[in-house]
């Protein structure tokens, strides 16, 4: 698979200090999560218990998130950011409850 980094992703990788092989890391043992269009890469607690061992720089790289777009088997980088906490990226309802389907009319 190519890997097309984006110029945002690229001056918010430099921001946050993170190199291509950092970012090539969290790709190969980071968690996948599909949300809003796009794949989620995130490294966390979990994922550094299972490959701490194999790969000792993951320590280093835990809570970073990279946001990417998969087009014609190339992962293009959208951004790069680093967060710990990863409740934000559970997947929301389509289901919107309204009034009259909870009752209250």
């Amino acid at each position: 698979m190519a890997l097309a980094i984006t110029q945002h992703a690229y001056q918010r990788m430099s921001a946050r200090g993170i190199n291509e092989y950092g970012l090539k890391t969290v790709l190969a043992f980071g968690r996948k999560i599909y949300l809003k269009g796009a794949v989620y890469y995130v490294l966390g607690r979990k994922e550094i218990q299972k490959y701490g061992d194999q790969e000792p720089i993951l320590k280093k790289l835990e809570g970073i998130q990279v946001v990417t777009s998969v087009e014609e088997e190339v992962y293009r980088v959208l951004t790069v950011f680093k967060n710990r906490d990863f409740s934000s990226l559970k997947k929301r309802s389509k289901f919107r409850p309204t009034r009259e389907s909870l009752g209250m009319f």
